[in-house]
């Protein structure tokens, strides 16, 4: 087994592995809409928010960060494109940012972004059960007639499931191409050769076994489905939780300000 937890379950018994799955999914989806609209000042107590919630789930913050630079390239690569590009649009750099370097302050604050989504969506897959993940998407498919709810969150957790098993299956390549001194060839194209065809052998053999298990075990999409209610104590610790990314957003102070403006126009098109 790979070493990393990226999308591994970590199994404890925090608060956070104890809250209800559907609770944790729309606080995930309020968490990643807010984020988007942020300013600084806002997602530094995002920031903040993140690493209180790290400490209460008991997972390990090394592993975590050690998961991170696995993802470092990519948003190396965002951070070129967004700093070198024409585009002006974005926040305005703080008085104490050099003039000079105006431009990289979108780029950077673009960065932190993504890494808290990246972030708070890698603590949502390491305090949430595949299991539970799987019927919490059933439940909130099930108002949808028109969908294949199981067949979609089947789907869901098996891209969960193999996600880990891919990367682990990539180290475990890569160390026996290391033991085999692949790793000195001079040739890329070669060394990607021995490294890409056993990587999707290996995965391409275990979707198959995957497949004949769920039809050994009778899979059908057709079964009832049978959900517990949502606990109402779960469902009011959400609610904190999304009236503050709600206010850090913005989303309070313009639906306020439209309000009054609305109620402002009618009353005086009334008194008119």
């Amino acid at each position: 087994m790979a070493a990393g937890l990226t999308f591994h379950y970590f199994p404890c018994n925090s608060v956070l592995h104890r809250w209800d799955a559907r609770c944790k999914f729309f606080g995930l989806l309020v968490l990643a809409l807010g984020i988007l609209c942020m300013d600084t000042a806002a997602l530094l107590i995002v920031s903040l928010l993140f690493a209180a919630a790290l400490a209460a789930s008991g997972i390990p913050v090394r592993s975590l960060a050690a998961d991170m630079k696995s993802w470092a390239l990519f948003l190396l690569i965002i951070f070129i494109f967004q700093a070198f590009s024409l585009n002006e649009s974005g926040p305005a750099p703080p008085a104490w940012w050099p003039s000079d370097y105006a431009q990289l302050f979108p780029a950077l604050v673009t960065i932190w972004r993504l890494t808290l989504m990246l972030c708070f969506g890698m603590l949502f897959t390491m305090v949430t059960r595949p299991r539970e993940l799987q019927d919490g998407i059933i439940w909130m498919l099930m108002p949808f007639p028109f969908l294949p709810a199981r067949r979609i969150a089947l789907m869901v957790s098996l891209m969960l499931r193999f996600l880990p098993l891919i990367l682990d299956q990539a180290d475990e390549v890569n160390l026996a191409t290391r033991a085999r001194l692949g790793n000195r060839r001079r040739n890329p194209v070669l060394r990607m050769k021995y490294f890409v065809l056993p990587l999707f052998r290996r995965s391409l053999k275990r979707a198959d076994d995957l497949a004949l298990a769920l039809a050994a075990r009778g899979y059908r999409d057709d079964l009832p489905f049978r959900c517990a209610p949502l606990p109402m104590k779960h469902f009011a610790s959400l609610m904190p939780l999304a009236l503050l990314i709600a206010f850090l957003a913005g989303w309070i102070p313009s639906v306020a300000s439209a309000s009054w403006n609305s109620f402002v126009a009618l009353a005086f098109g009334v008194l008119s």
